[in-house]
C-alpha cells in the first residue's frame, strides 16, 4: 500500500491544473464561449473531481478548500472582464463597417 501524502498544496495544485486542462479543451471546442454563468457552474462542479487517494483526507479537504477559494477570486475577475468586454464591444453590424472604413 502506498503511503498517503498530507500536502494540501499538492491537492490544490492538482485540482487547479485539472481545471486548466478542462478549460483549455472547452475553449477550443466549446460552443458557448461567451456564457460566463455556464463557465462558472462548470468550474465549480469540476474543481473537486480529482483523484485524492494519494493524500490524507485532511490534506485533500484542505487543498480542495484552498483551490476553491483561489478559483472564486479568478471567477470574480473573469466576470468583471466579461462585463467590460460587453460594454466595449460595438453594436451588432457596426464592427465590420468600422473595420472596413479604417482599411480604406
Amino acid at each position: 500500500m502506498q503511503k498517503q501524502s498530507d500536502n494540501a498544496s499538492q491537492v490544490a495544485i492538482l485540482s487547479l491544473a485539472k481545471l486548466v486542462q478542462l478549460l483549455s479543451a472547452e475553449l477550443v471546442a466549446g460552443s458557448h464561449r461567451d456564457d460566463v454563468d455556464r463557465l462558472e457552474r462548470a468550474i465549480r462542479e469540476k474543481i473537486g473531481q480529482i483523484d485524492t487517494s494519494a493524500f490524507t483526507t485532511g490534506a485533500a479537504e484542505k487543498g480542495l478548500h484552498y483551490s476553491r477559494a483561489l478559483i472564486e477570486q479568478v471567477l470574480a475577475q473573469v466576470r468583471e472582464q466579461a462585463k467590460s468586454a460587453v460594454k466595449s464591444s460595438p453594436p451588432e453590424g457596426r464592427g465590420s463597417e468600422k473595420a472596413a472604413q479604417t482599411l480604406h
